[in-house]
């Protein structure tokens, strides 16, 4: 479970390619495909480098002017789901 202490990064077996500000992406290793909208896009550009996702959440609320419990709900949710398809990892 990914938690704000989490320090993630993006895996590198993703192909990903931008269209008109969202992500299409395809995991080479299961050969599924994702999308996501511009800010998921946002965050996976974000995740380049290991970041902490408290860290990461604290940006976005800068970047996005939300409240910062908002954003970390909805941050820990998508950063969950994209480790549990291996898009992300925590980062050694």
């Amino acid at each position: 479970m990914v938690t704000i202490d989490t320090v993630l990064v993006r895996a590198d077996h993703c192909l990903v390619s931008e269209i008109d500000n969202e992500l299409v992406m395809m995991d080479v290793q299961s050969g599924h495909y994702f999308t996501l909208d511009a800010i998921g896009n946002d965050i996976w550009r974000r995740l380049e480098q290991p970041v902490r996702v408290g860290d990461l959440c604290v940006i976005l609320e800068q970047a996005y002017a939300s409240p910062l419990d908002v954003i970390t709900a909805d941050v820990l949710r998508l950063l969950d789901s994209m480790t549990g398809e291996g898009l992300v990892k925590v980062a050694a």
